[in-house]
């Protein structure tokens, strides 16, 4: 029984590692998506702001409803709150 356990452990780590392991088509894939266009594929990028925005944080309304609170403006009427957390559609109370 004592070695029948540990050589069924190695049975079972390489046959995961078989089936999960890098092969000639993940890595055609993998290389084509890295050189496929990143705004088509990605929907969590962040708009760049525009020079003429204030980009101190302000007191904003979230679209989504509930209290106020204050983010900092990363463009396109997006937040990303002060105390942390993913970025919230706003509008902002002070010009």
């Amino acid at each position: 029984m004592k070695t029948v356990l540990p050589g069924l452990v190695l049975v079972v780590a390489l046959a995961g590692c078989a089936t999960t392991g890098a092969t000639a088509d993940n890595r055609a894939n993998a290389a084509s998506a890295l050189n496929s266009d990143p705004g088509a594929s990605s929907p969590l990028l962040i708009p760049a702001p525009s020079s003429g925005q204030n980009l101190m944080p302000q007191i904003i309304l979230p679209a989504t409803g509930g209290a106020p609170i204050i983010g900092i403006p990363i463009g396109g009427n997006m937040f990303i709150p002060a105390n942390g957390g993913p970025p919230v559609i706003g509008i902002p109370t002070s010009p």
